[in-house]
């Protein structure tokens, strides 16, 4: 894991040095070495943070290759003996290399086809100084960061915005669209980000760069991807996932120590526990399996939103019954100062952060994990999209295909009370809604009723059409089959776009770098072959995964009932609520951000406040923003404080 940074000047001439010096130092904070290369008409800066797995010890920099190119390379790969034994080196000299020499003898091999052949999450930015042309590129899932702006003049590559404005050239300026449909929980344009000419490469795309022209194309399409899958027996099934499994927990585990584990007691991340487990009694010198669990205060009412587990330490405790060699501990992160923690996300991400309910102990857990010398974190934060995927499009694919007699058994096996199945079966079928919603287009608490955005700011940047146009909020129609919804869960706007700098920011700032073995690609593409019955069957959902880990995972995991992370934010906000009061009436001084947030609406929620947590329009008729809002709305208006260059309330 590093930073890089890419200038080309495209009119011929040749990067300053005091240009290139004001890259680096826009990366200073992201490694603890910078490496710098003025080469023709491009200057190259990759900034090396301390080593994350053995390999990197032996990391030159800068990538050179045969025909004189250079090339930067950010992020960590996986089944590195594939890649070595795909490329003829000798193994022993292949295990040495670190991943980005290694990522530029695959280029060197295949040039542009190296980013399939490549298995990982990375970015790379590649510079040909005899041809004259820049390459950058992400791998097709879970990418860091890449940024871009592109002038007739020059144009600049970087791993964080920060890095493009410092050339000069270009003003910072926040981007009203990207503010909004932030607020309102959404995004049409990915690879739009919060400033005014400043795009993202996007997972699976390359960016081409020339003197006279520039231009982005897909070269990995997730709906491309992923043959059907027919096995002979229904038990094949499991043993080929398990198998996968074991193959992507495996290649995860590579690192300069044991890695730990962010712990749910769902089915995902307990489904990592018990695989690493049993990788690592085969791991000479490996050190326990420590795992992070997030619980709610003691002060806690224990009320949660729709039949949620809100505290799962139960859970993990049952866990660890079963699997004595698991190093579990538990997280409440009372202490936290939710503002600094903020601004200094605001810092490393230079993006809103993303669920800031959960900031505290996503935070506190990567900073024990460092403290215990875990500079890996293990997650299961893609498995609702692939291994436990729910299966409830199933519904809706058999109405469309005319399997009537199925869908009824289906429906009669299922239990209502935890999906509604009118919105599974028919929904995915209506067109946009029309009449009450469309009349009242810019009415906030009927487009997104939790979205702490003014009403103005609404109308000026026409979110009501975004929103429609986007089909989210009430439009959202639901997905026709398994696969279109797990696609659209692997590729959605918070994946796509401010959650890739979310991770770096989180990365940086604790030196832990985390894993998603559920993301692998080759499981990724296996699960969209699959029969829908693999998901759902006989009214299981989430069959795959609870069949692979039927006598692994104890009953009351494998009962599958939903947790709830943060589930105290009402105990917490109520603990602050002085200090967001001052906070927000100080804001209404700062047209910045009083034009853009609703802070009367806000204040009135404080005023209001129920004595208890909300669970619905009964406990208090704006339960949602006051759930998700005011989060939202002190994220926003930090970051937007901070663009400005302001900090603090007021």
């Amino acid at each position: 894991m590093s930073a890089i940074a890419a200038i080309f000047c495209r009119d011929g001439g040749a990067p300053a040095p005091e240009g290139l010096a004001e890259l680096s130092g826009a990366l200073h904070r992201f490694g603890i070495r910078s490496v710098e290369s003025a080469v023709g008409a491009a200057g190259l800066v990759r900034r090396i943070p301390a080593c994350f797995t053995p390999e990197d010890g032996s990391d030159a920099g800068i990538g050179r290759i045969g025909d004189g190119s250079r090339i930067l390379f950010d992020g960590a790969l996986q089944y590195r003996g594939d890649l070595i034994a795909a490329l003829g080196l000798d193994r022993r000299e292949g295990s040495g290399l670190a991943d980005a020499d290694l990522f530029a003898r695959a280029w060197q091999r295949w040039e542009r086809e190296a980013a399939l052949r490549v298995e990982g999450e990375f970015a790379a930015v590649v510079w040909d100084p005899g041809r004259r042309v820049l390459t950058a590129l992400c791998s097709p899932l879970r990418p860091p960061p890449l940024f871009f702006h592109v002038t007739e003049r020059r144009a600049i590559v970087a791993t964080v915005p920060r890095a493009i404005f410092a050339w000069g050239d270009l003003p910072r300026r926040l981007d009203d669209v990207r503010i909004a449909e932030g607020m309102a929980f959404g995004h049409s344009e990915p690879r739009s980000t919060y400033w005014r000419n400043v795009q993202s490469v996007l997972p699976g795309e390359v960016l081409t760069v020339t003197p006279d022209a520039h231009r982005i194309r897909r070269y990995y399409d997730l709906a491309e991807r992923g043959a059907p899958v027919r096995l002979p027996k229904d038990s094949d099934y499991v043993e080929a996932a398990g198998e996968l499994v074991r193959r992507a927990v495996d290649s995860a585990l590579r690192a300069s120590e044991t890695p730990s584990l962010l712990l749910s007691g769902g089915l995902d991340s307990p489904t990592i526990a018990v695989v690493a487990l049993d990788l690592l009694t085969g791991h000479a010198g490996a050190a326990p399996l420590l795992s992070f669990t997030a619980v709610p205060s003691p002060e806690w009412d224990g009320r949660v939103h729709g039949g949620r587990i809100g505290d799962e330490a139960p859970l993990v405790h049952r866990l660890r019954e079963k699997e004595p060699a698991l190093d579990a501990r538990f997280v409440a992160a009372t202490g936290l100062d939710a503002d600094a923690v903020l601004m200094r996300m605001n810092e490393y991400a230079e993006v809103p952060v993303n669920s800031p309910g959960n900031q505290h102990w996503l935070h506190e857990c990567r900073r024990l994990s460092r403290a215990a010398g875990r500079r890996t974190m293990l997650t299961g934060a893609s498995g609702n999209a692939t291994l436990s995927y729910t299966g409830f499009p199933r519904f809706a694919s058999l109405l469309r295909t005319g399997r009537l007699p199925t869908l009824w058994r289906e429906a009669a096996l299922w239990p209502r009370q935890q999906h509604s199945l009118a919105r599974s079966v028919i929904r995915p079928f209506l067109p946009p809604r029309p009449g009450r919603v469309f009349g009242r287009g810019n009415d906030l608490r009927t487009l997104c009723p939790r979205s702490p955005i003014h009403p103005e700011f609404a109308r000026h940047t026409r979110l009501a059409e975004r929103i429609r146009a986007a089909g989210s909020g009430p439009y959202f129609r639901g997905a026709r089959s398994c696969r279109e919804g797990q696609i659209r869960m692997s590729c959605n706007p918070h994946r796509l776009g401010t959650g890739r700098s979310t991770r770096l920011a989180l990365r940086t700032i604790h030196d832990v770098a985390d894993r998603d073995p559920l993301g692998d690609r080759r499981l990724v593409e296996w699960c969209l072959g699959l029969p829908e019955e693999q998901y759902l069957h006989r009214g299981v959902s989430r069959r795959l995964i609870r069949r692979c880990m039927a006598g692994r995972l104890p009953a009351e995991i494998l009962a599958g009932i939903p947790g709830r992370q943060g589930a105290d934010w009402h105990l917490r906000l109520g603990r602050n609520l002085p200090h967001i009061r001052d906070t927000f009436d100080g804001w209404r001084s700062d047209p910045e951000v009083a034009g853009r947030i609703d802070l009367d609406r806000l204040l009135c929620v404080l005023d209001t406040w129920p004595a208890r947590t909300p669970l619905s329009s009964a406990d208090h008729p704006d339960y949602r923003l006051a759930q998700y809002g005011i989060d939202g709305a002190l994220a926003t208006g930090h970051f937007i404080r901070w663009a400005h260059g302001r900090s603090g309330r007021a």
